[in-house]
């Protein structure tokens, strides 16, 4: 017959699956705010900050001018 196996689980891997487990809780919670924040303000009228910032990068005149 054979001996039963027994599974172990020494403590650094028990803090490590229990800090996995945190964090994607974590980030799941504030990519949900994120979205409902974005969904009440499409609803509301408001618009975001990111639609109202030109782009960072010139335009060929000014480019060309330096």
């Amino acid at each position: 017959m054979t001996d039963p196996l027994f599974a172990y689980i020494d403590p650094g891997a028990g803090a490590t699956l229990a800090q996995l487990a945190l964090a994607g809780t974590a980030g799941l919670a504030a990519i949900g705010k994120l979205r409902m924040n974005k969904i009440k303000n499409r609803l509301t009228g408001k618009v975001s900050v990111d639609s109202e910032s030109e782009p960072d990068v010139p335009s060929d005149e000014s480019a060309a001018t330096e």
